[in-house]
């Protein structure tokens, strides 16, 4: 396909940054994606280590630079613990003709992206940082590259199912689960690009209040989720959000468990961990439980309790427990209830 007039122009700047870097021993490989929806081109760039003798490899960036939808990215691929899939161009001070505005993750023309400026700043971040405590940037809805997120380094991989209600009923919709050090992010495969993910979830793991694994190889994350702030005395709000995923490999939602659990020990977080073993139902009385909710319920309405509010909890998160291993849609229900409850404005200050 022959080159537009912008796309020659773009390719020109990027031979002159290539033949400018390589007296620094820096490798700067653009290309262009094979595409006809949009002009996209994936910069690889390669920094050399000067600074941290117990690393033996270069760092490895991947610049993507969409001409078309104005977007960038830009990927750490050997960096732990930011080689997840965030975006880190905003950890870099890259100003827009040289204004205060910071590039993050759209541009208006593309004569606003200085290459030169970018390699230059990011030869400091290598040089400068320990890479901990750094944020970067995800995008939900937004396409992923599927070769770029499958060679990440410093991250897990698990292929699975994501468990969705599309229309009233359940669907299990093709997906990979990523996890990090901080991060766990779920992608589910494009059905109009077999080349590309969709971001459909991500969160901190510090943000993980529950999981459990059932028989059926389900494994139901529960997170807390900001949604906004209080006007009069500026508290957090939070809501429950939870996720499901599954495999017709119960080894890979063994692994899911595993991982997450090295995660959250790793960062001294306790929680709610629940795992059951093959041929075995969860050892919950659950007439008695229903029964203690009911009553909670009632209490809980009649009179603002944090001992109550936590009780309840427990207990809708057993009932979500024992109703998913026996694939009883009423986990739906208990699910739908608890979300309530902490969505609730009054019931705010109990969570922290």
């Amino acid at each position: 396909m022959e080159l537009t007039e912008e796309e020659k122009k773009f390719e020109q700047r990027c031979q002159n940054v290539q033949d400018k870097v390589i007296r620094q021993n820096i490798l700067f490989i653009f290309t262009k994606t094979e595409t006809k929806k949009y002009s996209e081109y994936n910069i690889n760039i390669s920094i050399p280590n000067q600074i941290q003798k117990e690393r033996k490899e270069d760092f490895e960036f991947i610049l993507i630079i969409n001409i078309t939808r104005k977007n960038i990215f830009l990927f750490s691929k050997n960096i732990n613990p930011i080689s997840d899939g965030r975006n880190i161009l905003p950890l870099l001070n890259i100003k827009i003709n040289n204004t205060k505005s910071k590039i993050k993750y759209s541009f208006i023309s593309i004569d606003d992206i200085d290459l030169f400026q970018i390699i230059t700043e990011l030869n400091k971040f290598t040089s400068e940082n320990n890479f901990v405590n750094l944020n970067g940037y995800f995008y939900l809805g937004e396409d992923y590259d599927k070769k770029i997120i499958e060679n990440l380094n410093n991250i897990e991989k698990i292929y699975c199912n994501h468990l969705d209600i599309i229309n009233g009923s359940t669907a299990e919709i093709a997906s990979l689960c990523t996890i990090s050090d901080d991060y766990f992010c779920l992608y589910e495969k494009d059905a109009n690009n077999q080349n590309n993910y969709i971001l459909v979830f991500y969160s901190n793991i510090k943000n993980l209040l529950s999981f459990n694994k059932t028989l059926d190889s389900t494994v139901t994350l529960n997170w807390k989720k900001k949604v906004t702030k209080k006007r009069d005395n500026n508290e957090n709000i939070y809501c429950l959000f939870g996720l499901k995923i599954n495999s017709t490999n119960d080894d890979d939602m063994d692994k899911v468990m595993d991982i997450l659990i090295e995660k959250i020990r790793k960062i001294g977080y306790k929680m709610n961990i629940n795992e059951k073993k093959k041929g075995q139902l969860p050892n919950i009385d659950i007439e008695a439980i229903e029964g203690e909710v009911m009553r909670l319920e009632s209490q809980l309405k009649n009179r603002e309790n944090i001992l109550v509010f936590n009780k309840l909890i427990e207990n809708y998160e057993k009932m979500i427990e024992y109703y998913s291993a026996i694939n009883d849609d009423k986990y739906m229900d208990c699910n739908n209830k608890m979300k309530e409850l902490l969505s609730n404005q009054k019931y705010a200050k109990y969570i922290k």
